[in-house]
């Protein structure tokens, strides 16, 4: 298992501030990018390149609800999937789709009001928290992760928060699933898709 710390993705505030206030990135383990997207609900015939800098941008932008979209890419055998404006994949009838037959784990961020934790096995969820608040877990072993949040500063007895819960969330996914998501990873266009039918990720 990896030994990430928190320390390790404070890169994400100090090079993406914009994107590092409101995310939800989803790790699904041995399914393709095209199928991952297409379980959260995009239409494989509109998928294309789409850089994720250009829809934070268009999220800025906006005067209404930003357009809600999905970037893929693939690390170690996982599709890592990016929801700069929007949280689908923390829905439990698609992060049940697109946990089938395989593990998900979900890293949702919206600064100041939510750091939640999700790990799932084949549509089941295993373990669900708050950053902020460990000692509420729930899922069906709540328990699992204990060893690994206390290694990346998570205080389990919820004495004190975390300075940076967003960073200890996705060092967790890591010590979860192997996989270090780095700056490179988000530099470029990836396949993504436009999604609809959603409201936009916020602090509701």
């Amino acid at each position: 298992m990896s030994a990430a710390l928190a320390r390790d993705y404070a890169w994400l505030q100090e090079t993406q501030p914009d994107l590092a206030e409101a995310y939800c990135l989803s790790y699904v383990k041995g399914v393709g990018k095209a199928e991952a997207l297409c379980r959260l609900g995009a239409d494989e015939r509109r998928l294309r390149s789409l850089p994720i800098a250009e829809a934070v941008e268009a999220g800025l932008c906006c005067e209404g609800a930003p357009p809600m979209t999905a970037h893929a890419l693939q690390v170690n055998g996982w599709t890592l999937l990016v929801e700069p404006t929007g949280c689908r994949a923390t829905r439990p009838e698609r992060y049940r789709a697109l946990s089938a037959g395989t593990e998900l784990v979900s890293v949702r961020v919206v600064m100041e009001h939510r750091y939640e934790f999700r790990w799932v096995a084949d549509g089941v969820l295993r373990t669900f928290f708050d950053v902020r608040f460990p000692d509420a877990r729930k899922g069906t072993e709540p328990d699992a992760l204990l060893a690994e949040m206390t290694a990346v500063g998570i205080d389990t007895d919820a004495e004190a928060v975390h300075p940076d819960p967003g960073a200890a969330a996705l060092a967790l996914a890591e010590r979860v699933t192997g996989v270090r998501v780095r700056p490179s990873h988000f530099a470029g266009p990836l396949l993504g898709a436009e999604l609809e039918g959603y409201a936009p990720l916020t602090a509701r």
